[in-house]
């Protein structure tokens, strides 16, 4: 017994210990121990799991004991000598090969589209790919196909099955379409309940799809009229599949679920034309405008002209959001008596305005109509009608709405007054080119009005014929035939042509010319004779 005294006083930690002195292992059977004047038992033992191997020792767990006096114990030990026998077993293992044979597929199922445009009609293609990736080949297969209620049921002929790259033939196959789809239990369409299509591939005989080999199905779908209610619509595949008919089957689902989701954007744009001489006998200058107002970028965009084949291209540059484009390819191909022109623009970002500015020189007559004419733009798999003439709508709008905004009602005096605000000189007035040409039309009308109210009628009314007459004189003086004088400042020239005429008339009340009298160029709104032949401006020749 150790008996140690513990921090506390009149506390004693005692322990039984066991010592095995001899060869043998010995079990511990039996162990009672009782402090002296005591009936209880400090340990009642009855026997040990562990032998106490020889040369060892084993020992009780430490039990407290109160007294004041270092306690004294008897104790009652059993305990049997183990003796050693050694046990010897000898035998042999012969191990042999086993084929086993697995039978394993990767199921793969994919929609040739995934975003739908909402409200069109779409098709595309659905494909099914199963890879033996097992060690046994596949012979008969069932399969349970999703199609969402976005798409209307496929026609069973228009199903193709192939085997390792060649067609299966149609008895080999059979397919069935029901109402309903049958896995997919969350991400449905609101456009319809679907189809379940099921197939079995092997109603002959064993298809013989071996290991490493592809099983390859698609059929075409339609979607008639998707709603952008469809957010996330989703077509799962089953497939069931073994080597035997009667043998066992193993399942296994499509890996990833094709998911097709219908966007509501639509495509918005704005496009234009402008003619303008530049002096010198045939030449113009023209400038296409198109400007992306829609949710998303356009790809492929390709921008269409109409040249009368008696004219020619000087050279072309085409502007963007960041500048002069590089990567914007030209094509010219004949067509009838004129030549088409096609600028190809890889992409046209959101809210990205282009421009194409070219020079065109040639001999002849000029159809002014045919010149003007915008033909059209194309992008993506959509084709804008090529006969419809889009005008500048965008200018338009901006136009009207810095009109209405000042107070401004004689739109035509107007406008001329504008033309003047044109900084960049592209012969197109942005909406801040407007405004600023408003706000100083208003300025200029409110400084008029307290002119005139400083001075009478009569004295307003000479200021104005001497000014007319002045206005006339400088014009009979300084008849705009010189194409350099044109070409230094076209737009500003033309409008001061007109303002010069319809101040004349004003002014002279018997004058006897009158609109019918006059000729006024189609391309530069030069006023000429009655009996002119060419335009005093830019040579356009009349019929």
């Amino acid at each position: 017994m150790n008996v140690v005294e513990d921090e506390r006083p009149d506390n004693w930690q005692c322990k039984t210990i066991f010592e095995n002195r001899s060869s043998f292992a010995v079990d511990l059977v039996k162990l009672q121990v009782k402090m002296k004047g005591s009936d209880d038992f400090l340990f009642n033992i009855t026997d040990v799991s562990q032998d106490v191997l020889p040369d060892s020792k084993w020992e009780s767990e430490v039990k407290v004991v109160e007294a004041n006096e270092k306690p004294d114990f008897t104790y009652d030990l059993g305990y049997t000598v183990l003796p050693r026998v050694t046990e010897v077993t000898e035998g042999s293992i012969r191990l042999e090969q086993s084929v086993l044979e697995v039978l394993d597929a990767k199921v793969e199922k994919s929609y040739s589209k995934t975003v739908l445009p909402s409200y069109r009609k779409q098709d595309l293609i659905a494909s099914i790919v199963i890879a033996n990736t097992g060690s046994s080949p596949i012979n008969l297969m069932r399969l349970t196909d999703d199609i969402p209620g976005l798409f209307s049921a496929p026609a069973l002929d228009t199903i193709t099955v192939k085997v390792g790259g060649s067609d299966l033939p149609d008895d080999q196959f059979k397919a069935e379409i029901s109402e309903g789809v049958t896995i997919e239990k969350e991400l449905r369409s609101p456009d319809g309940i679907g189809h379940t299509l099921t197939m079995t591939v092997g109603t002959r005989g064993p298809i013989g799809l071996a290991p490493g080999k592809l099983l390859e199905i698609s059929y075409p779908l339609t979607a008639p009229d998707p709603t952008p209610e469809n957010k996330k619509i989703a077509g799962p595949l089953r497939c069931e599949f073994s080597a035997e008919r009667y043998g066992p089957i193993c399942s296994s689902d499509v890996i990833d679920s094709p998911v097709v989701t219908v966007r509501h954007n639509r495509r918005n744009f704005s496009a234009g034309k402008s003619v303008m001489p530049i002096g010198g006998k045939g030449r113009y200058e023209v400038l296409i405008i198109f400007e992306n107002n829609g949710d998303t970028p356009l790809l492929d965009v390709s921008l269409n002209d109409l040249l009368p084949s008696n004219f020619e291209i000087k050279n072309w540059s085409v502007q963007g959001a960041d500048g002069k484009r590089d990567n914007v390819e030209m094509t010219t191909s004949d067509e009838g008596e004129n030549t088409a022109i096609t600028w190809a623009i890889p992409q046209v970002e959101r809210n990205e305005r282009v421009e194409v500015c070219f020079e065109i020189k040639g001999d002849g007559e000029v159809n002014a109509e045919q010149l003007n004419k915008f033909h059209g733009a194309t992008f993506g798999d959509e084709v804008e009608d090529q006969n419809h003439v889009v005008g500048d709508d965008k200018s338009t709008d901006s136009e009207e709405s810095s009109e209405e905004s000042h107070g401004i009602e004689d739109r035509d005096a107007f406008l001329n007054f504008a033309v003047g605000f044109d900084h960049d000189s592209n012969q197109y007035l942005k909406k801040a080119e407007l405004e600023e040409a408003a706000v100083a039309w208003s300025e200029a009308a409110v400084s008029e009005d307290i002119a005139a109210e400083d001075s009478s009628d009569e004295e307003a009314s000479s200021e104005d014929t001497n000014e007319d007459d002045s206005v006339e004189d400088s014009a009979d003086e300084n008849p705009v035939e010189d194409d350099e004088v044109v070409e230094e400042n076209e737009v500003v020239e033309e409008n001061e042509v007109v303002e010069e005429d319809s101040t004349e008339e004003a002014a002279t009340d018997d004058s006897q010319e009158s609109d019918d009298e006059s000729k006024k160029c189609p391309i530069c709104n030069q006023s000429n004779n009655s009996d002119a032949t060419l335009c005093s401006a830019c040579s356009f020749h009349f019929e």
